[in-house]
């Protein structure tokens, strides 16, 4: 039998579909833990018969150290936990730990010419293996052999592309560098006068890379005026002809496990998406698009809209709020087999590409229906929308219109706040697809290929530069 470890056990069970009778949306590995997602919330019931299933797999493919985590609701999805344990160990290395062990591996190999030609180099080396266990700490040194392959497929691919001399240093969160970028986001506004917002949201990278800092940093400060006039677009431009002269590269890390290599790769250097040539090939015949209309759960309806695409999918559903009120929607990539989300669109963002594409859906929850009342009167001829719907959109679990219209007046009649707030994101998600599938734009490929670039922070056309240009060492 199998000895169970993260790796292990997350490939065994993203090749299910099913887990209690319920589909498994999709698996993740988050630390020392493996995540599976379910859509909606489910009955205690319904987890329990889950939990059983998962244990029944677990005990019959693996041995060693293991068990539930429990479970947790989380962006309109149930999410399970299963921790592979070793007796002593500690738990997820914090992401700042893992930051900094990264940018010193790749800087010993600047600083004191270093030569890593495997993990086992990294682990050997007295000096190296001496300064991470500095870094990883007591609470979790015993860290450091799990991530000593990522770091040396880390350093192996970026200076693959460039060559030590070329450098000087790897900054990571905390110090100096990482912070003067922080600082200069805060100082630029978009075209519209807007913030920008979270530094992440913006800018993904995880470490920077620079020759010659201070010149770097009186390059970016003479760009950007203080006086609340420098626009988003300078900074942009000035990180990219940094990039482009080899004097500045932030760069979002990924973790690599023991059977892949990474890659390095540029991200917004222009509009064209080279690392995602799959989704460049897709056709709007190859994409699905899906509303899970199926009742009789905890909620009064499934969640779910879906569009769907190879290894791709974009979720469409309500935004998640602390007291279950009304919200807009929010969109949102999944990319299987990544361990985890794509991550979720910028809503601004989606309105202007909305917009853009002349589409006249607005996502304004306070535009809809929100009482039994209101939908019987409402303007909107959401029998015609779904009817039109079913010769362009998969309908899960379709009983026809009246049943469907039938279960949203019950759950708006319910009195249960969740409840009525899902009804209303059922009826957003119909007239989202009707608009988008009835306009010209909607119907090419290339408006939802667009939608999935912005939920993955990566320029497109219709937004202009809105994200950083930086570099990424991901999984090849």
């Amino acid at each position: 039998m199998t000895v169970a470890s993260n790796r292990n056990v997350l490939q065994h069970f993203e090749k299910l579909s099913k887990l209690g009778n319920k589909t498994l949306a999709f698996v993740s590995e988050r630390g020392d833990i493996v995540e599976l997602w379910f859509d909606g919330k489910l009955s205690k019931q319904i987890k329990t018969k889950i939990e059983n299933d998962i244990l029944e797999h677990l005990t019959k493919n693996f041995s060693g150290g293991y068990g539930m985590g429990g479970d947790r609701f989380f962006d309109g999805e149930t999410v399970f936990t299963i921790k592979v344990s070793q007796t002593g160990t500690a738990g997820a290395v914090p992401t700042d730990i893992q930051e900094e062990g990264s940018a010193y591996v790749m800087t010993l190999v600047l600083t004191d010419d270093k030569k890593f030609e495997s993990a086992a180099d990294i682990l050997s080396d007295t000096t190296t293996r001496n300064g991470l266990d500095r870094i990883f700490g007591n609470a979790y040194k015993e860290k450091v052999p799990e991530w000593a392959h990522s770091y040396f497929e880390h350093q192996k691919a970026f200076f693959k592309k460039f060559q030590p001399a070329q450098w000087d240093v790897f900054e990571h969160g905390g110090q100096d560098l990482m912070s003067f970028i922080k600082e200069q986001c805060e100082l630029v506004t978009t075209d519209t006068g807007e913030k920008v917002g979270n530094y992440t949201t913006w800018n993904p990278s995880d470490i920077w890379v620079v020759k010659d800092k201070g010149h770097v940093k009186r390059i970016i400060e003479q760009a950007i005026q203080k006086d609340g006039t420098a626009k988003l677009l300078e900074l942009n431009n000035v990180l990219l002809k940094l990039m482009k002269d080899k004097k500045l590269i932030g760069l979002s890390l990924k973790k690599v496990k023991d059977n892949q290599k990474a890659k390095f790769s540029y991200v917004n250097m222009s509009t064209k998406k080279k690392e995602f040539a799959k989704v460049e090939e897709v056709k709007f015949s190859d994409i699905d698009f899906e509303i899970d209309v199926t009742t009789g759960t905890k909620d009064g309806m499934q969640q779910g809209g879906y569009v769907l695409f190879g290894n791709y999918r974009i979720n469409v559903i309500r935004t998640p709020t602390s007291n279950d009120s009304f919200s807009n929607l929010k969109f949102e990539s999944v990319i299987s087999g990544s361990g985890g989300r794509g991550g979720a669109a910028p809503v601004d963002l989606v309105s202007k590409m909305l917009t853009s594409n002349g589409i006249q859906f607005q996502n304004r929850h306070r535009d809809y229906p929100t009482n039994a009342s209101e939908f019987n009167n409402s303007k909107i001829n959401y029998e015609s929308i779904y009817n039109n719907l079913k010769s362009k959109i998969n309908f899960k679990s379709d009983k026809g219109y009246n049943h469907f219209k039938d279960t949203i007046l019950e759950m708006y009649r319910s009195g249960e706040a969740k409840k009525k707030s899902v009804a209303q994101s059922k009826l957003m998600q119909l007239v989202f697809f009707y608009e988008c599938l009835n306009s010209s734009k909607g119907q090419k490929a290339e408006f939802w290929t667009d939608l999935f670039y912005l939920s993955i922070k990566r320029n497109v056309a219709v937004i202009g530069n809105r994200f950083a240009p930086h570099g990424k060492l991901d999984v090849k």
